[in-house]
Order: structure tokens, then C-alpha cells, then sequence
């Protein structure tokens, strides 16, 4: 592997980070952006401002229906011990539109043990997908994705300190310049892979500080430091004591650049004049804090010697950037070798391409292939006509309905689920009492058993020692006691052995007479442990017969249940068949939402499209004639018509005075009479209307002939 002998980099490295690269081997000259065209910035603000209103939040409405929706669920869940509050981007007015959305639940009272299993498995009750649980984190969270919306969703467990950054932050995006910076460096960082802290660069939420700390130290500022205020606002989280102090009263800025060159400044700065080994971004100071002073300075390898294999070893404080609030935490401790790298990379990348006077697009030109919204909201249906249009949206219009009624088949089969599922439930909880009740009598059968076992073999080793029944022993006991009792006859007395051994026999059978007693006795504890046994095996009996019982009920009342296993696992089964309802139900509502925003995107076009066709057909068409135009007054008409004593309007009047006044109404001329047209009638009658010379022709009173 061939390896660069200044740098250490591999070739592959070396492709992976070019303008670095040749940066560390000296083979170009950083360039300077301290002149830079003025027409340049002109166009790259222009360039900013289409930007801007394509990145609009879309989902603004979404977060906000989730918002509440997760809200109602937490709180119903943890009663009124919980609180739901969102933080991040959501609350700033910083969302490039495609942020997540982060909560925080907290609690009033003590927090509830295992919140985190709760939570998923209320989730998953809600039809939520890719639930993952982060206990170990120094704030535990719980990352899922909202299926009908596709909203990446993070609820942290009493992350109350990022609730107040929010509402800072939020003080500093509502200076419009300062949000739309902070808006144009998320962007680039977004498109350039250097704002996801998991994978080893810095997070959204550094970036907007480090651009917050450049306007504070741009001269003049065009950001204020909101926490330098004399007084302090401490409150305690978890044992830890913080100040959120937060200035909040307006600030006017003296500083008149725009977004453009501010970002140009940007560049400069951090790519060439901000030294990390020394400097500790600090919006709270309003300005970098000195990296020895706050013990923050870099330890450890540099990345460099990292990625090249020279060291092994845990580097510190690569970038130092204090949280506002929490003052102990760096937030590029999640920063690793190859992360610096990259990022070191993007600022001379951008630091060229801008002395280049390359556009901000392609300065922002994104690392991977992402799918982008074309500016034009209509750009796929200027060209198409507009019946074809009109069809395609009746189309939509009938798969809306089909939808709705897969919507309701899916609802109703989950409702009935769900019915199942209490019914199983309470069935369960009903048949769990009855093994209760088994486990009992199993408890206490087990040494009743062993009882029993003892008794018969008690019973069957003195059986054993035993040659004859009682009775006989109790016969002979008496033949022998008979005999030895009797009177001696001393002609035929017995011998002294024979005596010997009836007294023998005697105290035998006594022997085997006591050994016959402890056996009945035995015996009878035998009879009385096997009763309670048979007592005991017939209660077991019977809770068979209850739980048998419990289920035919069960399944009298929905016999589709026939054959089923009465079993918690079965509960799980059906549990797992209504999640997956659920994620069917919430796909539908998807499938709905955007055959229904394609509908009025298409009718939105088709009245655009219908508006500018009317306007050119009135354009093509003739000119209507100006009401306000005075009509043609044919003089000699009026001439005649005044001659006999009739009345005119203020415009034939005008046309009379204009044409020699009053004294040549009788001078009539002929030619041009004969040449109009005639009107139907050869004689007309003589007006009876007075003439008002202000308001023209109008009904008076009738004069009286002579």
C-alpha cells in the first residue's frame, strides 16, 4: 500500500480527502476570501433566498398532530405524573423540514421503574415501527419511526436542560438573519455528511452554536449573548445544579451584510483562523473561551496520526464546543478521527470553491444521491392536457374511495381483535385464579402423597414381621396364657424346658400382638392420608372441569375460537396481529393523505392552467368598446328632433354647439340625412318631455296644448 511519506495517507485517503490532503503536502496556498466580487455575493444571495423558500418545514403540521397525539398517549399511560414537552429544531424555527422530533417526559413525582419497557410497549400497541431502547445513555431514549407520517421520533427520559436550550435558541432565530445563517450552515453541513454525531462528526445542534458564536463575534455583532445578564437563574435536574439564565429583550444589529458574505466570513474564519488547540466555541461567553483556562485542551492523538495507524489511542477535545447551560459538556467528545477529517476537508473545500466563485448550490452539492423536490411544485404537469388531467384525478378520486373502505375492513378487523383480546384477557384472568387454586392443591398433594407412601410402607414392614393375623395371635396369646394358668398337676407335671418355652411363645406372641396393633394403626392413618388424597385429586379434577368450562363459555360466544389454546401465548399471537393491523391501518392513512394532496395538486394546476387559457383567449379577442366613450350623435337627427320641439340629451347638445349653436337648428342638411339609414318609422311624434339640460333625457310633466 502506497502511502504519502509527508502526510502518512494512503492513496485511497488521499481521494477521500483531496483539498486536505494537498493542504498537509503543501501542494496549494490556502487562498484568502478577504476581497471577494461584490456581484458575486449579490448572486449567491439571490441563490440563498430560492433556497430558502424551498427548505420551508413541510412537516410542521405533521409534528404538530404527533405532538399531541403522543402527548395524549404518554399522559393517559403515566396519568397526570407525566409531562410532554418537545425541544430541538421543532421548537426553534431551525428544521431544515426534514428533522426528527424530540420530546421530553418527564415526571412530577417519582419516575415509574422500567418507563422505558412501558413506552415501547405502548408504542408498539400504536402500530410504531423501529422501536429502539437506549437505557445506558447518559439520557435514556426511546428512537421509533411514526409509520402513517415517517417521522424519526426520539422521547428522552427528563432531558429538561435541552427544553431551555430550545427556548434560547429560539430567541436567536427570531432575528430573520440570524435564522436563515444558521439555516445556510445546517444546510451545508446537512448535504455535506457532517451532522450526525452517531457516525463520528458534529450534531445539528453544534453547528448552531458555532455559527451562533460567528455572529457574535463578527464586527459588529450581528448575534447577542442572551446568557450575559447579572443576575442567575438556577434550577436543579437529576442532583446537578444549572444556571439557564436567558436574556430575552430585542437586539438591533449595526451590521448590514448579508447572509452571503456573512457565510464567506464563515469560511474564512474556521477554516483558517480559528485555532481548535486553543479556542473553546462559548455563545454563554460570547466569544471563544481560552482552551487552558477551561482545561479543555486537546489530549490524546491527532487525527491524523489516527487514521494513518500511527496511534491507538482516545483523542479529547478535538473540537471543544461548550453546551450553553451544562458547561461541562463538550460536544465534540462524540467526534472521531475520521469525523475530524471530514470535516476539516469541508471547510477548505468550501474555503476553494468560494475564491473559485462557485455557486452555493454546488458549494452545498450533496455527498450522496438524495431525492429532492423539484422548485417547480407543477414541473410534471405543465406539459400534460389537461382532460388527461381531470381523468387521472377522478382516478385518484375512486382509489381514495377503495381505500377507505381497506381503511375500514382493517379497522374493523382490529377492533375485533382487540374485543378478542379482552375477552382472552378476562377469560385468562378468570382461568388464572383456577391455577391459582391448582398450584395449591398440587402444593399440598405433593407431601400428602409422600404421606401416604410412608404410611404403606410403615404399615407393610410390620406386615412383614408379622407371621399371623391378630386374631390368631390373640387365640394362641390366650390357648398359652390358659395353660400356664392352670392348676399344676404333680403326677403329670411339665418340665422345666417345655415351661421355658410356652413362656417364650408367650412373650413372642405378646411382642408380635403389639407389633399387629401399630400395624392397624398404621393401617388406618394409611386409609385416612389415601381419603384426603382422593379429596385432594378430585378438587384437581374439578378445576380441570372449571377451566374446560371457562373456555366453552368462551366459545359459545364466538365460536370462531373453537380449537383454540386458552394460553398467555396465544394473547401474544392476537397482540402481535393487531400491531400489525395497526402498521396495515396507519399505511392505508398514508396512501390516503397523499392520494389526497396529488388530487389537489393536479386540480390546483388544472384552474392555473384554465385561468391563463381565458386570459389569452380575451387577449386574442377584439377589444370591448370603453363604456365611458361618448356614442355617435347624428346631427341632423337632432337638428329635426329639436326643430320639433324635442328633447336631446347633454351629448347631442354639445354636438349642436359645436356644429354653429341654437340658430342653425333649422338648416337641415339634406344630403347627409338621406344618406342614414331609416329607422322604421317616416313620422315621429312630437316629444311632450321637458328638457333638463343637466341630467339629460327624463320624464316630466306634460305641457298643455295650445
Amino acid at each position: 500500500m502506497n502511502a504519502c511519506k509527508t502526510t502518512g495517507l494512503t492513496l485511497e485517503q488521499q481521494e477521500r480527502w483531496p483539498f486536505l490532503y494537498s493542504h498537509l503536502s503543501s501542494e496549494i496556498e490556502i487562498p484568502s476570501l478577504t476581497t471577494v466580487d461584490e456581484e458575486y455575493i449579490i448572486e449567491m444571495d439571490k441563490e440563498i433566498s430560492k433556497i430558502l423558500k424551498h427548505i420551508g418545514d413541510g412537516k410542521a403540521k405533521s409534528r404538530e398532530s404527533l405532538t399531541r397525539h403522543l402527548t395524549g398517549l404518554l399522559q393517559r399511560r403515566f396519568q397526570k405524573n407525566a409531562q410532554v414537552q418537545p425541544f430541538g429544531s421543532s421548537v426553534t424555527g431551525l428544521s431544515l423540514g426534514t428533522g426528527d422530533l424530540d420530546l421530553c417526559l418527564s415526571f412530577k413525582k417519582e419516575q415509574p421503574k422500567k418507563v422505558l419497557k412501558k413506552i415501547a410497549g405502548l408504542l408498539r400497541e400504536e402500530g410504531m415501527i423501529d422501536i429502539q431502547q437506549i437505557p445506558r445513555a447518559k439520557i435514556p431514549i426511546v428512537k421509533f419511526t411514526d409509520s402513517r407520517s415517517g417521522l424519526d421520533v426520539d422521547i428522552s427520559i427528563e432531558n429538561r436542560l435541552a427544553i431551555h436550550n430550545s427556548e434560547m435558541l429560539k430567541g436567536y432565530a427570531q432575528d430573520e438573519r440570524v435564522r436563515k445563517f444558521i439555516l445556510m450552515i445546517k444546510y451545508w453541513a446537512s448535504r455535506r455528511g457532517i451532522n450526525t454525531a452517531f457516525e463520528g462528526t458534529l450534531s445539528s445542534y453544534a453547528w448552531t452554536l458555532i455559527s451562533i458564536q460567528h455572529l457574535q463575534i463578527t464586527i459588529p455583532p450581528v448575534a447577542p449573548n442572551r446568557q450575559k445578564s447579572g443576575g442567575k437563574n438556577l434550577i436543579e435536574i437529576n442532583g446537578d445544579v444549572f444556571d439557564i439564565s436567558n436574556d430575552s429583550s430585542p437586539f438591533e444589529s449595526k451590521n448590514q451584510q448579508t447572509i452571503a458574505s456573512l457565510l464567506i466570513a464563515f469560511f474564512d474564519r474556521f477554516a483558517t483562523r480559528w485555532d481548535w488547540n486553543e479556542m473553546v466555541v462559548s455563545i454563554r461567553n460570547g466569544g471563544p473561551l481560552n482552551a487552558e483556562k477551561k482545561k479543555w485542551t486537546h489530549s490524546g492523538p491527532l487525527p491524523l496520526e489516527i487514521v494513518t495507524g500511527q496511534s491507538k489511542n482516545r483523542m479529547e477535545h478535538i473540537m471543544p464546543i461548550e453546551d450553553p447551560f451544562d458547561h461541562e459538556h463538550d460536544l465534540s467528545r462524540v467526534v472521531r478521527a475520521e469525523g475530524a477529517m471530514t470535516i476539516q476537508e469541508e471547510f477548505m473545500r468550501a474555503l476553494h470553491l468560494l475564491s473559485e466563485g462557485k455557486s452555493w448550490k454546488e458549494i452545498c452539492t450533496p455527498v450522496m444521491e438524495i431525492d429532492e423536490e423539484p422548485e417547480d411544485f407543477f414541473h410534471d404537469l405543465r406539459n400534460q392536457n389537461t382532460n388527461s388531467l381531470k381523468q387521472r384525478a377522478e382516478e385518484m378520486k375512486g382509489e381514495i374511495v377503495q381505500v377507505e373502505e381497506h381503511i375500514q375492513s382493517l379497522v374493523t378487523e382490529r377492533q375485533n381483535s382487540r374485543e378478542l383480546l379482552d375477552l382472552l384477557r378476562g377469560t385468562l384472568q378468570e382461568s388464572r385464579n383456577i391455577k391459582l387454586n391448582r398450584q395449591t392443591i398440587l402444593s399440598e398433594l405433593r407431601p400428602l402423597s409422600m404421606k401416604v407412601q410412608e404410611s404403606r410402607q410403615a404399615r407393610d414392614g410390620i406386615n412383614n414381621r408379622i407371621a399371623i393375623p391378630t386374631n390368631r395371635i390373640r387365640q394362641e396369646m390366650e390357648k398359652i396364657f390358659q395353660s400356664l394358668n392352670d392348676k399344676v398337676d404333680v403326677f403329670n407335671a411339665p418340665n422345666l424346658g417345655r415351661e421355658k418355652g410356652d413362656f417364650s411363645y408367650f412373650f413372642e406372641l405378646q411382642a408380635m400382638y403389639k407389633a399387629s396393633m401399630e400395624s392397624n394403626q398404621a393401617h388406618q392413618e394409611f386409609i385416612r392420608l389415601r381419603r384426603e388424597q382422593n379429596k385432594e385429586y378430585k378438587a384437581l379434577k374439578n378445576t380441570n372441569s372449571q377451566e374446560e368450562d371457562i373456555l366453552n363459555r368462551l366459545i359459545d360466544k364466538n365460536p370462531e375460537l373453537k380449537g383454540i389454546n386458552l394460553h398467555p401465548k396465544t394473547v401474544k399471537e392476537i397482540q402481535q396481529n393487531a400491531n400489525k393491523l395497526q402498521k396495515s391501518i396507519n399505511i392505508q392513512y398514508s396512501n390516503k393523505h397523499e392520494l389526497k394532496r396529488e388530487i389537489g395538486r393536479i386540480e390546483a394546476w388544472i384552474r392555473i392552467a384554465t385561468s391563463k387559457g381565458n386570459q389569452r383567449t380575451r387577449k386574442d379577442s377584439k377589444p370591448r368598446q370603453d363604456r365611458r366613450q361618448a356614442p355617435t350623435v347624428n346631427i341632423n337627427e337632432v337638428r329635426e328632433r329639436a326643430s320639433t320641439g324635442g328633447s336631446f340629451s347633454l351629448s347631442e347638445l354639445d354636438a349642436i354647439l359645436s356644429e354653429g349653436g341654437i340658430s342653425r337648428i333649422g338648416a337641415i342638411d339634406k344630403s347627409a340625412t338621406s344618406n342614414q339609414p331609416s329607422r322604421g318609422k317616416s313620422v315621429r311624434k312630437k316629444s311632450t318631455y321637458r328638457l333638463d339640460p343637466n341630467k339629460g333625457r327624463k320624464r316630466g310633466k306634460k305641457q298643455s296644448r295650445n
